[in-house]
């Protein structure tokens, strides 16, 4: 007779949403945010400086605090493997963006919030499936 399985509901839907799943599905979503953005662009809202630093310095403290705590959940759920190559990826993304943002700033003026966040995802995406295909020590 089989032994029943001692892996717990949690467990068993989170194998089945591998990272590859979730990267194959962030590249196309942020292809078309670049698209349906760019077509009909959200009204600009006019926001006093102050409350805008205080907002983004209240939101991005937090932000950052329950990503850190998530992070570490993630890093006990995920094969080490799969924590690297998101991590691997998500250094690659930021890079990318950074300068993404630097040229076109350059060229064009400022990149707004939805062209960054869909420029971000997509090279997230590309930097996980690169480092899926080539290796972490490439």
């Amino acid at each position: 007779m089989s032994e029943p399985s001692t892996r717990s509901i949690w467990q068993r839907i989170h194998s089945a949403l591998k990272p590859d799943w979730a990267f194959a599905f962030v590249l196309p979503i942020s292809i078309m945010m670049l698209i349906v953005e760019n077509l009909e662009p959200e009204p600009v809202v006019p926001v006093d400086p102050l409350l805008k630093i205080l907002v983004l310095t209240g939101l991005t403290l937090i932000i950052a605090f329950v990503a850190t705590y998530a992070a570490a959940m993630d890093r006990r759920k995920v094969e080490d493997y799969y924590f690297q190559l998101m991590i691997n990826g998500a250094i690659v993304g930021i890079i990318t963006t950074l300068f993404v943002n630097l040229a076109w700033d350059l060229f064009y003026g400022p990149l707004m919030g939805d062209d960054v966040i869909a420029v971000m995802l997509a090279s997230w995406s590309l930097g996980y499936f690169f480092y899926r295909i080539r290796g972490l020590n490439t």
